[in-house]
């Protein structure tokens, strides 16, 4: 008994000589602080802005080497008169332009009209709340894209206008059904992108982005917007706004011809499964926002009301 109260106390004189090493200097146990590396404008450049920025554009710009076919994907052959990949190259009803500017207009959208709503006004707008869930969504939409391009490069799958766009020399006296493992590319219709993009097929990147912004923006609005404010119908309609985008995004890819319905599922796939773990994250955020919000007014509930309206 008296060897275990000698080791209590050994214990508890650690504690207690560690507490006062922290009071008398303060650089031991202080939290982590930002570290700034620059000034630009008047503006502070911190340590984490700058790994953020250049993580950022290693990311971005594989994407795009992968996507414009300057990383060249798995090229892998076909089948001979293959009807699957034997279709007219039509184009695109949604574009690569119009997907990118619906992809910034969808979650802009509808955060603002959702924080608008909350607050009954444009100028009671909680400007820091907004830019964090839409940088959520941008890192999401990111993420995705890039592991999405990553799959098309590994896989290499035709689409379904292979035959139409690359025009494969050994495709001219094959024998229908035979598998033809070398090809080379000898179309002058289209240009070098429009080529290494025939065979980008799995999975669709128009799905799997707009799936993934589809269900970000319906989770903020579902969450944050009280029908109280905004009546019965305003939250189903947004909701609806934002899940028709992504349907008519990812279903014009199988009607254009330019994906396989089984690459527009997987592309589902990954964004519906990716904007779930984002809303996680997102969801003990806004939580954590929430408990401070009303820790900060609880002890003047009139306040509280007050802003709340």
């Amino acid at each position: 008994m008296v060897v275990v109260d000698a080791r209590m106390a050994n214990f508890f004189k650690k504690i207690i000589n560690a507490v006062r090493d922290c009071a008398e200097n303060s650089e031991v146990c202080a939290p982590p602080r930002k570290i700034f590396v620059w000034r630009v404008f008047d503006l502070n450049i911190s340590l984490a802005n700058v790994l953020n920025f250049f993580i950022s554009a290693i990311v971005i710009i594989l994407t795009c080497l992968t996507e414009y076919g300057i990383i060249p994907s798995k090229k892998v052959g076909f089948y001979c008169k293959d009807p699957l990949i034997s279709h007219k190259y039509t184009g695109d009803t949604v574009t690569p332009e119009i997907l990118g500017v619906t992809a910034i207009l969808v979650p802009v959208t509808m955060i603002l009209t959702t924080e608008m709503l909350i607050h009954q006004s444009f100028k009671r707008i909680n400007i820091f709340t907004a830019y964090l869930l839409f940088r959520d969504c941008l890192v999401g939409t990111i993420t995705v894209l890039f592991l999405t391009s990553m799959a098309k490069v590994l896989l290499g799958e035709h689409r379904p206008h292979f035959f139409d766009v690359c025009e494969p020399d050994t495709a001219m006296n094959c024998t229908e059904g035979t598998f033809v493992e070398s090809f080379t590319c000898t179309s002058t219709k289209y240009d070098f992108y429009v080529i290494a993009d025939s065979s980008l097929s799995f999975p669709s990147g128009h799905a799997s982005t707009t799936w993934f912004i589809g269900m970000f923006s319906s989770y903020i609005v579902h969450e944050r917007l009280p029908t109280i404010n905004a009546g019965t119908l305003m939250k189903p309609f947004l909701i609806l706004v934002c899940l028709t985008w992504s349907l008519v995004c990812s279903l014009t890819r199988i009607t254009d011809r330019r994906h396989h319905w089984w690459d527009v599922l997987a592309g589902t796939t990954i964004g519906i499964l990716a904007s779930l773990y984002s809303i996680t994250v997102v969801h003990q955020k806004l939580s954590k926002m929430d408990l401070s919000f009303v820790a900060k007014h609880k002890e003047n509930p009139m306040e509280m009301e007050f802003t709340i309206e």
